[in-house]
């Protein structure tokens, strides 16, 4: 068995696949011990094209094209066709630092683990570092073993799929796979996490993420709000599925909800990056409210019982 499969999603990132791909061949493994699965999801510029050019005359390395079905299909679709013992996604628009696989698939190993997180940098496009809102967020959620119930209940970890290797074991057993929508991430996440009996930080830098105006992350679409509170409600239907079996996860499930929708919801607001009341009125009418919350306060009051002065709440803030 090979010891760990890089999925990398691809749709029209002709000019950038290339470095993606060069990234995760500069391992510190031997190429027969790992794959790299590339998955182009229809793609209508030379990416196809591009990812062949890259992959050829390495065997390690698997290019599929398949029809346009999203990032979540294209992940689904790579890891159903992984031989690798771990598994681990890259974006095709980044890339991964070098010599770092070894190392990650030592720890997973030799501590048994079910994930494996590690630090991400935000680089620009000539390759210069540039600050995440995620900087030392892993880090603060400390850096032993723990149960995933345990990291869920410090609530310190990053919503993206690409910042973890995960064991396939795992993701077969409970049947964790990707929900075709986007904000896909945090959705999937939170499950692996609490399907996850060993789970742990490490501060090596693997993955460099590329903010540019063309990225996924860095525009904003406002198709993506409704999606995103899909996602939660899906979160929500899972914590009322695991109630009777294991309350307390339940519970942690539901207050992991509250935090993400109540800073998605500022962040809309204070960004200017949507209408924050037509999220909430979605998520209301999805069952996703009222939200969960650690330690109540006035704000939680008002996204909970009147989203309309929470906006105007957060407005008037930022006039400040």
């Amino acid at each position: 068995m090979k010891k760990i499969s890089i999925i990398i999603p691809l749709y029209n990132l002709e000019g950038l696949i290339g470095k993606c791909i060069a990234s995760a061949l500069d391992q510190d493994l031997p190429p027969e011990e790992y794959e790299v699965i590339v998955v182009d999801d229809g793609s209508t510029d030379g990416s196809l094209a591009a990812a062949q050019r890259a992959a050829c005359g390495h065997a390690n390395v698997q290019v599929h094209a398949k029809p346009n079905e999203g990032v979540s299909m294209a992940r689904n679709y790579g890891t159903e066709r992984a031989a690798g013992r771990y598994v681990m996604y890259v974006d095709a628009d980044d890339y991964l630092s070098p010599g770092v696989l070894g190392r990650l698939t030592q720890i997973m190993d030799r501590e048994r683990l079910d994930m494996l997180c590690f630090d991400m940098a935000g680089v620009d496009e000539h390759g210069g570092d540039l600050p995440l809102w995620s900087d030392g967020l892993f880090a603060r959620g400390g850096g032993e073993v723990q149960s995933g119930r345990d990291f869920l209940r410090r609530d310190c970890f990053l919503p993206m799929a690409c910042a973890y290797v995960y064991d396939r074991t795992m993701l077969e057993r409970h049947g964790l796979g990707m929900l075709p929508m986007r904000h896909e991430d945090e959705e999937f996440t939170p499950r692996a996490i609490y399907f996850a009996k060993r789970i742990r930080y490490v501060p090596i830098r693997v993955y460099n993420y590329l903010q540019h105006n063309g990225s996924f992350m860095g525009s904003y679409d406002p198709k993506r709000r409704s999606d995103f509170v899909r996602a939660m409600k899906s979160l929500t239907d899972f914590a009322a599925r695991i109630e009777e079996s294991d309350p307390e996860g339940a519970r942690l499930m539901r207050l992991h909800v509250g935090k993400t929708m109540f800073f998605a919801c500022k962040q809309t607001i204070l960004g200017r990056q949507g209408n924050a009341r037509e999220m909430l009125r979605d998520a209301r009418q999805r069952g996703v409210m009222p939200l969960a919350f650690r330690k109540y306060n006035f704000r939680h009051f008002l996204i909970n019982r009147t989203p309309a002065l929470f906006v105007l709440y957060y407005r008037l803030h930022k006039r400040r």
